[in-house]
């Protein structure tokens, strides 16, 4: 295995874990995860941005399928325990995972970018807090020779009596750093750079983000000034500004709740059992519709799109 390719793209896999975890971004079946939750988890990541790239994953996790219901079905009758080694990995009762699956599993799971993982691929690793507590800078015993801290091996014979000699490149100066007050050196270092940035163009940084806000408030402004109404287009909600038409859709105010979360599901197999009482209908002329949200029937705002009940759930999605 390529060092640089796979075990990089695993750690880079892990560290965005960690981060949305700490950031508390995670949804809740990750946050608190069995290998009940993962697989409840799959289901909802399944419904909501299945890809064919990620059928690799669900090959290696189970077995070859033909299309997305078919992966589907495999995730809704399979064993939470197929699950349980990437639950053990999260929760740290395992240093690793021994199947490359269970890592393009997570990564899926989390949306991370760009996967599944092509060997040959070059990662940009960054550091986990295991990691770092071994390259944080080292304040070193001070010597009067200069000395590369990005050497792993130290001289033995170091006085901590002695002096370090730096070197100021612009000034020409000749610094003593004592024992105890010595900050971190690295060999180049200036001390008219901060976060590696001039201090010369402090200005000119300062100002490019206050027109960078300007900018972004501006956009905001006329974003919200532009588009305060919404029309149903037969799946969802789009925005529009309110003195636009668009020919036999009726044009309503907005409401941002229903313009991002209410959607009409054209395909029944994506509902499930879990969905009682979750999913919404409408019955119209004998024709069952469901949807994602509840409220007013969008293409009928005389009725109301009600709860799934066991009994609609029986009787016009297994059935058909």
């Amino acid at each position: 295995m390529d060092l640089n390719s796979f075990e990089d793209y695993k750690k880079e896999v892990i560290l965005a874990y960690e981060k949305k975890k700490k950031e508390g971004t995670l949804p809740p079946n990750l946050q608190r995860h069995t290998p009940a939750r993962l697989k409840k988890e799959c289901m909802n990541v399944f419904r909501a941005r299945y890809s064919e790239k990620d059928s690799r994953t669900f090959t290696a996790l189970f077995t070859k399928g033909n299309n997305a219901e078919e992966y589907l079905q495999m995730i809704r009758s399979s064993d939470p325990d197929i699950f349980r080694p990437l639950n053990n990995f999260l929760k740290g009762t395992t240093a690793f995972v021994r199947e490359e699956a269970n890592i393009e599993l997570l990564a899926w799971l989390i949306d991370f970018q760009p996967r599944p993982h092509r060997y040959g691929d070059m990662y940009n690793v960054h550091t986990n807090q295991r990691e770092s507590e071994l390259l944080d800078p080292v304040v070193l015993p001070v010597t009067d020779r200069i000395v590369d801290l990005h050497n792993d091996s130290l001289p033995d014979e170091l006085d901590k009596n002695e002096s370090i000699d730096i070197l100021d490149n612009d000034k020409g100066l000749k610094e003593e750093y004592k024992e105890g007050t010595l900050t971190p050196f690295y060999p180049g270092q200036k001390n008219d750079w901060i976060l590696g940035i001039p201090l010369k163009f402090k200005k000119t940084i300062t100002a490019f983000f206050a027109v960078l806000i300007v900018l972004s408030c501006s956009y905001i402004y006329y974003e919200m000034s532009e588009h305060q109404c919404m029309y149903w287009d037969g799946e969802k909600y789009q925005s529009i500004a309110y003195d636009q038409k668009v020919e036999g859709a009726v044009i309503v105010a907005l409401d941002t709740f229903r313009l991002a979360h209410l959607k009409k599901i054209t395909s029944h197999s994506l509902i499930t059992p879990n969905d009682i009482g979750k999913v919404y209908y409408s019955k119209t002329d004998g024709k069952v519709e469901f949807y994602t949200s509840g409220g007013d029937n969008p293409e009928d705002s005389r009725k109301r799109l009600l709860p799934m009940t066991e009994y609609i759930f029986k009787k016009y999605v297994v059935k058909n």
